[in-house]
C-alpha cells in the first residue's frame, strides 16, 4: 500500500490519492462560494452580515471538526503497523467525543449568539442578519461534527474517492436549497442570506445518513463494526486529545487570527465589508488545493511512519511539496490574468468591484506562501509533531501580524488593504518558520 517501485509509481500513486480529496475540497469550497454568491447578489447587506457571522462561526468549528480529524494519522499509522483490530474502538471514541463537545458548543452558542454579536460592535445595519446566521447554523452543528467524523475515518483508510463522491451528491442539494431558502423559490419562505446556515444544515445531515449508509454497506469499511455498541472508554481519550487538541489549537490560532482581523474590517462601509469577503472566498476556495494536498500527505506519511519505512515517508513529502509549489505558481498566474473578472462572480455593483480587484493582488501572497505551510501542516501531523506549528503561527500571526494590521488600520489609516498586508506579511513568517523546523529537526531525525 502507497509503496511503488520507482519514484514515477510513487508519484502516481500520490496523485491517485490527492485527486479525490482535491476535488472533494473544491466541490466543497465551490459550493460555499455559490452560496456566497446568492447573498451577494440578493444583497451586499446580506453578504456583509453573512460574512461577519462567517467570522465567528469559522474559529469555532474549526475546533471541533480539527479535533475529530485527528482519526486520520491514528488510523492510518495503526493500518501501516497491521494493527487494524484496534481501529473500532479507537472510531466509537471519537464519535462519543464528537457528540459531547458539538452539543455543548451548540448549546452554548444558541444561547449567546445574540449577546457576542452585540459586544463586538457590529453595525446595527447587518448584526441581525449575523444573530440569525450563528443560531441557525448551531442547530446543525452536531450532525455536521458527526459527518466530519465518519468521512475522516473513511478517508484514513485511503478510501478517499468515497468522500469525492459523496461531495458529488451533496453540491447540487446544498445549492438547490440555497437558492430556494435565500430568495424564497419553489414555496419557500424567503430567508435572505441567512437560508445558506439552513441550506448547509439540512445537506449535511442527508449527508451523516449517506455517510453511515456506505460504512454499513462497503466491503472494504463494514467489516470494522464501527456502529456495534460500546461503552466509553476513557483510557483511549489522552492519545485522542494529546493530538487532537494541539492541532485543533494550530486552527483555532489561524482561524481566529483570520477572523479578528475580519471584525476589524466592521468600521468600514458596506461595500467595503462585501468585497473583503468576497476575496477572502476567493482565496478560501484556492486553498483548497495545498489543502487537499496536506490531507493526501498525512494519509500516506502516517502509514508509511507506522509501518516504519522513514525514507519512502520522506520520499512522499518531497513529492507532495513539488506538486503543491508547482500548481501555486500556476494558480498565482492565472489571478493576475483574471483578476479584474473574478469580483463580477460575487456582484455586480461598481464600487464594491474596484475594490475587490485592488484585493486579489493579496491573493496571490497567500497562494504562494499557503503551497509551504499546508503541505507540511500535514506532514507534522503525520508525525504526530503539532505544537511546532503553534508556535509557528503565535510568532508569524500573533506576534508580527495583528499588531502590523491594528497600527496600519487605526493609526495609520490606510484602510482594508492594512489588514491584508498584514496577513500576507504573517503568513510568510508563519511558513519560513514551519519550513525551517521540518528541515533542521523532523527530517534529520526520521531519515534513514
Amino acid at each position: 500500500m502507497y509503496e511503488g517501485k520507482n519514484t514515477k509509481e510513487q508519484i502516481i500513486i500520490f496523485i491517485k490519492l490527492l485527486f479525490p480529496v482535491l476535488i472533494y475540497q473544491m466541490i466543497s469550497y465551490s459550493s460555499n462560494m455559490i452560496g456566497t454568491f446568492m447573498a451577494g447578489h440578493y444583497s451586499s447587506k446580506d453578504l456583509a452580515g453573512i460574512s461577519m457571522g462567517v467570522n465567528i462561526w469559522n474559529p469555532i468549528f474549526s475546533v471541533i471538526s480539527t479535533l475529530v480529524v485527528a482519526i486520520v494519522p491514528i488510523v492510518s499509522h495503526l493500518v501501516g503497523k497491521g494493527r487494524e483490530s484496534e481501529i473500532p474502538t479507537k472510531l466509537r471514541q471519537f464519535i462519543y467525543i464528537a457528540l459531547i463537545i458539538s452539543t455543548v458548543i451548540a448549546v452554548i452558542l444558541n444561547l449567546f449568539s445574540e449577546v457576542l454579536v452585540d459586544k463586538l460592535g457590529i453595525s446595527s445595519e447587518i448584526s441581525g442578519i449575523t444573530k440569525n446566521f450563528l443560531k441557525y447554523q448551531s442547530y446543525g452543528l452536531i450532525p455536521i461534527t458527526l459527518y466530519v467524523t465518519l468521512r475522516s475515518f473513511i478517508d484514513s483508510l485511503g478510501l478517499t474517492r468515497i468522500s469525492m463522491i459523496m461531495m458529488f451528491i451533496y453540491v447540487p442539494v446544498n445549492i438547490l436549497l440555497s437558492y430556494a431558502l435565500i430568495f424564497g423559490k419553489f414555496g419557500f419562505y424567503e430567508f435572505g442570506g441567512v437560508g445558506i446556515a439552513i441550506s448547509v444544515n439540512i445537506t449535511y445531515i442527508f449527508s451523516l445518513f449517506l455517510a453511515i449508509f456506505i460504512i454499513l454497506n462497503h466491503p472494504k469499511i463494514k467489516k470494522y463494526n464501527i456502529f456495534k455498541i460500546e461503552k466509553i472508554k476513557f483510557k483511549h481519550w489522552p492519545e485522542i486529545f494529546k493530538l487532537g487538541l494541539p492541532m485543533s489549537l494550530a486552527v483555532l490560532l489561524e482561524t481566529f487570527m483570520f477572523s479578528a482581523l475580519s471584525i476589524m474590517i466592521s468600521i468600514f462601509d458596506t461595500y467595503t465589508i462585501a468585497a473583503h469577503q468576497s476575496s477572502l472566498n476567493f482565496a478560501g476556495f484556492l486553498y483548497s488545493l495545498p489543502m487537499s494536498i496536506s490531507s493526501a500527505l498525512t494519509i500516506v506519511v502516517s502509514y508509511h511512519l507506522g509501518a516504519k519505512n522513514y525514507k519512502l515517508a520522506n520520499k512522499y513529502v518531497n513529492i507532495g511539496t513539488l506538486v503543491s509549489i508547482i500548481f501555486s505558481v500556476i494558480t498565482a498566474v492565472l489571478i493576475l490574468i483574471f483578476r479584474s473578472k473574478i469580483p463580477y462572480l460575487y456582484g455586480s455593483d461598481e464600487s464594491f468591484v474596484i475594490i475587490a480587484k485592488d484585493l486579489l493582488i493579496f491573493v496571490v501572497g497567500f497562494v504562494i506562501f499557503d503551497s509551504f505551510s499546508a503541505s507540511l501542516v500535514g506532514v507534522l501531523r503525520a508525525y504526530k509533531k503539532v505544537l511546532p506549528t503553534c508556535f509557528s503561527q503565535i510568532v508569524g500571526f500573533y506576534i508580527f501580524a495583528l499588531p502590523l494590521a491594528y497600527y496600519l488600520v487605526y493609526i495609520k489609516k490606510i484602510g482594508v488593504s492594512g489588514l491584508w498586508i498584514s496577513w500576507v506579511l504573517g503568513l510568510g513568517i508563519y511558513s519560513i518558520l514551519m519550513t525551517s523546523y521540518y528541515v533542521k529537526f523532523l527530517r534529520n531525525k526520521y531519515t534513514r
